[in-house]
């Protein structure tokens, strides 16, 4: 599947931080579903939790930590929102 979101690459390693979340806050429903299914549910929360990335809107982020991901511990959606200061802790 050629997903389309990674803009800044023609070769896009589907494993790296910034590819899963480009393709989690702007991807199809359809590339979200060919990357769990690629490579798998459990690496790809592992990614989406250690490599936060503030790009997120409120809803998305709710939607894909709730229904894409199933994540039901909580997080620090100040590392993830767009909206919120900058992230300054350890």
């Amino acid at each position: 599947m050629n997903i389309k979101r990674v803009w800044y690459s023609t070769k896009s390693d589907l494993t790296s931080p910034d590819t899963v979340h480009q393709i989690l806050m702007f991807g199809t429903l359809e590339e979200i579903k060919f990357l769990k299914k690629t490579i798998g549910e459990n690496i790809l929360k592992k990614i989406f939790l250690a490599y936060p990335k503030k790009i997120y809107t409120a809803s998305a982020l709710n939607f894909i930590k709730n229904f894409i991901l199933h994540i039901r511990v909580s997080i620090d959606e100040h590392r993830y929102l767009k909206f919120t200061p900058r992230y300054i802790g350890q």
